[in-house]
């Protein structure tokens, strides 16, 4: 048996991609996140044809008090229609703490894990923090059933299956992923469209900052650079911006970015340092620009070693 831990909508589709490489039977997935997101519960469609039993939770609330005990009940409460052991547990969040819970209040022989977007890839991102935990600490957790943390992840971990091979990650023992294989003869035509790619704008934005600044920085973007398309980040969708076609679809952006290239159009891609981008970016008629800024955090602005063109936001 197996157990797929999912958090995002790229993680629902490498944990596909993962199941069909390794011809995975007897498949169980659980989805945390946002319960009412369209986006998540489409791409959580389409794996289910591949488990056995799915189901979607919303994450744990966070809190201050008794926050250990806590995680550690509604783990089990979101586990209790799942199996009591597992054979391999997959999940891309090892320094998340309800993981950590999950994996407490459950059996397994091995871990394997896959990346979370750019977290993996990038040293300024929090995968990267230090978050060691006095012993005095852990022996309080365990008591209230919380047995892993993150360093024991990393020493437990078998396999990490990435997205991005040649590039240094937080886990060494690697394993190359495939999501986005595109093979059209078309040269494209000469009509070229311009997409931002939203971020999470209050995650993105440095905290000397207020928020709207950034987004008064994307609207002055759209309008110099002529933007003819906004792709909204999954988890952000409290900004539309004007003079610019906003694509609110079920859609991931890069099936959105599929389809236009179908089409025979060439593109301007723009965006945050995006996975998105990257998957995008062994096809031709796709140029990548990197948008860069004062306004946000250093982890947006680290250059990650793509050959994208760096852009002033």
């Amino acid at each position: 048996m197996f157990l797929f831990i999912c958090m995002t909508n790229l993680q629902l589709l490498i944990a596909k991609a993962i199941i069909e490489k390794e011809q995975l039977n007897n498949v169980d997935l659980l989805f945390i996140g946002d319960v009412g997101n369209g986006k998540n519960v489409c791409y959580l469609n389409k794996l289910k044809p591949l488990c056995q039993h799915v189901s979607l939770e919303a994450n744990a609330k966070k809190t201050s008090i008794f926050k250990t005990l806590k995680r550690t009940l509604y783990a089990k409460k979101m586990m209790m229609t799942y199996k009591k052991k597992y054979d391999v547990v997959f999940f891309a969040n090892f320094h998340v703490p309800l993981i950590h819970h999950i994996l407490s209040v459950i059996s397994f022989d091995e871990i394997r894990t896959f990346d979370d977007g750019t977290n993996n890839i990038n040293k300024k991102s929090v995968m990267y923090l230090d978050s060691s935990v006095s012993f005095a600490s852990k022996c309080f957790r365990r008591l209230m059933g919380r047995k892993y943390h993150k360093e024991d992840i990393l020493k437990l971990d078998r396999i990490h299956y990435t997205l991005f091979p040649e590039k240094p990650n937080i886990i060494e023992k690697k394993e190359a992923i495939t999501l986005i294989c595109y093979n059209s003869v078309s040269s494209g035509t000469s009509i070229v469209k311009k997409i931002l790619l939203g971020t999470v704008y209050s995650d993105a934005i440095d905290k000397k900052h207020g928020v709207l600044s950034l987004i008064q920085k994307v609207q002055s973007f759209i309008d110099d650079r002529k933007i003819d398309y906004y792709i909204p980040h999954p988890r952000e969708l409290s900004y539309q911006f004007s003079n610019v076609e906003n694509i609110n679809s079920e859609l991931i952006a890069e099936d959105i970015v599929l389809a236009l290239l179908q089409q025979g159009l060439r593109l301007e891609l723009y965006g945050f340092n995006t996975t998105a981008q990257i998957n995008l970016s062994n096809i031709p008629f796709i140029e990548n620009y990197n948008l860069k800024s004062p306004l946000l955090k250093e982890c947006f602005n680290h250059h990650l070693g793509f050959n994208f063109n760096n852009v002033e936001l």
